[in-house]
């Protein structure tokens, strides 16, 4: 699947993808993740290079997307979390260099977790119109 990157007003756009995240990205899009943000947070934290969000609308699509990715990405993640958890609506998954929140819809506008890095760098990643099923 291919993606259409974006990028919001406010903050500064990533000049370029990495392969790695290109390829978390791939794997999101795969199994129908949807409102992908990178942000990249090199400059404003210490905790990683790039956050990963990506949005789900039901529990069983949350998992299947973590299932995908934890299955298919060469690299073995550090831990993870809610992944185990039934009914869970966030899950997060630790690469090191990035980490990946897997979020339910309904919650992502509660925590809002991309104002967390308001300096960070930002690309959103779409689903291209010619390969959305409908």
């Amino acid at each position: 699947m291919q993606a259409i990157e974006t990028f919001k007003s406010g903050r500064k756009p990533l000049k370029r993808t990495n392969k790695n995240i290109r390829s978390v990205i791939d794997l999101l899009l795969e199994k129908k993740a949807h409102n992908i943000l990178v942000l990249d947070v090199r400059k404003v934290s210490g905790i990683t290079d790039f956050i990963i969000i990506a949005g789900g609308s039901s529990d069983r699509q949350l998992n299947t997307i973590a299932d995908n990715l934890l299955k298919s990405f060469r690299q073995k993640p550090l831990g993870h979390e809610g992944l185990c958890t039934p009914g869970s609506r966030w899950i997060v998954i630790d690469y090191g260099s990035m980490i990946i929140h897997l979020i339910h819809d309904d919650l992502r506008s509660y925590y809002n977790i991309e104002g967390l890095w308001p300096e960070a760098k930002e690309l959103t990643v779409e689903a291209s119109a010619n390969n959305k099923k409908t």
